[in-house]
């Protein structure tokens, strides 16, 4: 079976190439028998295994054999303890990790191509809170004052994404913290994160045409303003609430009929796809122009409405791709679905409190989750060896209780081994008590 170069060995250099750039802020970095490397691989390795014990285990095989699978897979050749690798981490700049999200894009390459919808990237961005507590808090920390008097502080992060409808990956490309800064009496939010967001995609991506996709609270003006002046698309969810004047003028044209329809009925289900051409953004004052989408599904067996939604965007629609519109709108949800979601409930532990420290630890743990992720989608696209191991174990948490089992208690020279060991038959391999790791058996 061929070697993928979007395997972890591949992906790995791309991750080496950030911490590189990782200043030792540690005032006697020399007397030190950890390297910024040790500290930051074994803290990514923890990451990509989703196993916060990690450390342990494998501190205890390097104790008996002078090698650990963190030594082998990650290059880590002493292994910090968590107090360590929390300490140093708080104080390093969350941005030194963009090069690592980008470099795995940059690798997918055409690969890449099965994302593209008419020759442009769907992103949808969307926030999402990591971290809360009425007791544990930062400088950085949103605060919200409860009814009863209590107060919470907490931590949010916008996300952006690469996805497709017909693609069950997804690429979560570097996001934007929310997050309250020194000075600033008024409170971050998610709309300010993301007009910081969109010139950051640019810099960090350019030469990518994306579509941002966004709900109703980025349908104004100025967003759209912004994201046009930095060379993207956008395809935003429209509402009366937000969206007065856009929706009011489309009333005017429904009610004259000047709306363009298109109506399929599939089994019990009847589709309507309505649209048209410049409508004023604003109802007052100097306006864009934005073209609208809707879509209403009528379910005809109770006669009632089961779906209806509608959109914004600058993408030209018209009879021949209205259908196909409308798939990509809905695509938004992915960002909710299989990213959050697989983040918070799926093995990857989003909402755990690996450490909150008083700068930058609780962002900078949630990078390297979500570059795993990122690893992991990588590998799902373009590496044959994971993606038989995968299926193989049938259900995510059954795929990764292999692998964490087998590393706690087996050396394995290489992640490739690793895999190829757990996709094989067991006759294959015997125990060597010398190198106290697993080799082919002798034929």
């Amino acid at each position: 079976m061929r070697e993928s170069s979007l395997n972890l060995n591949s992906l790995l250099s791309g991750f080496s190439s950030s911490v590189e750039k990782i200043e030792d802020h540690r005032k006697k970095p020399e007397y030190s028998e950890y390297s910024v490397k040790d500290i930051m691989n074994t803290a990514f390795a923890m990451m990509y295994f989703q196993d916060p014990s990690l450390d342990h285990f494998q501190r205890r095989m390097q104790e008996s054999s002078n090698r650990s699978n963190l030594q082998t897979m990650f290059g880590v050749e002493n292994i910090p303890q968590q107090k360590r690798i929390r300490t140093f981490i708080d104080d390093v700049n969350p941005r030194v990790f963009s090069g690592a999200f980008t470099d795995v894009l940059k690798r997918i390459g055409s690969r890449l191509e099965n994302f593209k919808f008419n020759d442009k990237y769907l992103c949808p961005i969307d926030a999402s809170q990591y971290f809360i507590s009425k007791s544990l808090n930062c400088k950085h920390c949103l605060e919200k004052k409860h009814r009863d008097g209590s107060e919470s502080y907490s931590h949010s992060v916008l996300l952006p994404m690469i996805v497709h409808p017909k693609m069950k990956q997804v690429i979560p490309l570097f996001p934007e913290e929310i997050r309250n800064e020194d000075g600033k009496k008024k409170q971050d939010c998610e709309i300010n994160a993301a007009k910081r967001l969109i010139p950051k995609l640019k810099e960090s991506y350019p030469g990518y045409p994306l579509v941002i996709m966004g709900d109703g609270l980025y349908a104004k003006q100025t967003f759209v303003e912004l994201v046009l002046e930095n060379g993207f698309d956008y395809m935003l969810v429209a509402k009366k609430d937000y969206n007065k004047g856009f929706m009011e003028e489309v009333e005017r044209r429904r009610g004259s009929s000047r709306l363009e329809s298109l109506k399929i009925e599939q089994g019990s289900k009847e589709y309507l796809y309505e649209w048209t051409s410049e409508v004023n953004l604003r109802k007052t004052g100097e306006t864009l122009f934005a073209n609208f989408l809707s879509l209403t599904i009528f379910d005809l067996k109770n006669e009632k409405i089961s779906y209806e939604n509608t959109w914004m965007t600058n993408l030209e629609i018209s009879e021949f791709n209205a259908m196909e519109m409308v798939r990509a709108a809905r695509s938004r949800w992915k960002v909710e679905n299989e990213g959050f979601n697989t983040l918070k409930n799926q093995e990857y532990s989003m909402e755990h409190n690996y450490g909150h420290g008083k700068n930058n630890l609780a962002f900078n743990f949630l990078l390297l989750t979500l570059l795993s992720h990122l690893y992991h989608q990588a590998h799902e696209l373009d590496d044959p060896v994971y993606q038989t191991l995968k299926e193989s174990k049938g259900t995510q948490k059954n795929f990764w209780d292999s692998i964490r089992s087998a590393i706690r208690h087996i050396l394995f020279n290489s992640w490739q081994d690793l895999i190829t060991y757990l996709t094989s038959p067991p006759r294959e391999y015997i125990y060597d008590p010398i190198s106290n790791s697993l080799i082919p058996k002798p034929s």
